[in-house]
């Protein structure tokens, strides 16, 4: 599922440099990502809660939450710095970040 996340980023990064898909239809892609961000999330607190022994179930949950919002806070400085490439190869101004 998270190869499937990160073809979708480079598919919407594609749409955002070509201009290929631009009108409502580009929601139903959107919709398909977060389905799939969030079938990961429930999968890998299943998984954790179903094979990680009781002794240090409380634990582990604790360390995957904290895990799931490093990841997230990492998510975003690459957003920002994705965000500045697709300004400059759109020739927009104002990006925190230039490529």
């Amino acid at each position: 599922m998270p190869a499937l996340q990160m073809g979708l980023l480079f598919f919407f990064v594609a749409v955002a440099i070509l201009h290929f898909w631009y009108n409502w239809w580009l929601l139903a892609p959107c919709f398909v990502t977060g389905l799939l961000g969030g079938a990961v999330y429930v999968n890998a607190f299943t998984l954790l809660s179903r094979e990680v022994e009781p002794r240090l179930r409380e634990f582990s949950l604790a360390a995957a939450s904290l895990a799931d919002s490093v990841g997230i806070a990492l998510a975003d400085i690459c957003g920002v710095l994705i965000q500045g490439c697709l300004f400059k190869a759109n020739g927009l101004t104002g990006a925190d970040f230039t490529c």
